[in-house]
């Protein structure tokens, strides 16, 4: 049975996977405020003639969540969840592909599994797979961020 003493890699997904749970959480309690204020604003710029006639309350309600959402919070979370599910994964290509170098360069004593070499190499490609997911996850964040709000409201009444 291991010991948690010290530092330990799976402390290191833990502290991952509290961090997912947190901005998880965040996220579903920011989408439901985004609700309520999205009906509160749509009832008094409705009641005070300042949304478009042509625009019904789910089309406007539509395009306030998407606009205001928190998104940075829903794409945090989801970064931090496919790095508790691709760590794994990416752990044993990392092994077996360096050990295929190993073994092609002649069992180097220097480069053997388990050494010192060996861990840094693994620990640098451990953080380059982490950084590879928030790169994907800020591309995609970025790739489909809403221009402004007017342009929700008529993407919803379909003029462009």
């Amino acid at each position: 049975m291991q010991k948690f003493e010290g530092i330990s890699f799976l402390w290191a997904l833990a502290f991952v996977g509290v961090l997912a749970i947190i901005y998880g959480l965040r996220a579903v309690l920011g989408y439901r405020q985004v609700a309520r204020d999205a009906e509160e604003d749509f009832d008094f710029k409705s009641g005070q003639g300042m949304v478009d006639k042509r625009l019904s309350r789910d089309g406007y309600i539509r395009a306030y969540k998407r606009f205001y959402a928190p998104r940075s919070k829903a794409y945090i979370a989801w970064a931090l969840g496919a790095i508790l599910v691709l760590t794994a994964p990416a752990l044993a290509l990392i092994n077996f592909l360096l050990l295929q170098v190993w073994k092609a360069s002649g069992n180097s004593k220097l480069y053997e599994p388990g050494f010192f070499l060996w861990q840094f190499m693994i620990f640098f490609a451990v953080i380059a797979t982490w950084a590879l997911i928030f790169y994907v996850a800020a591309r995609r964040y970025h790739a489909r961020a809403p221009l402004s709000f007017r342009r929700e409201l008529v993407r919803e009444y379909g003029e462009d």
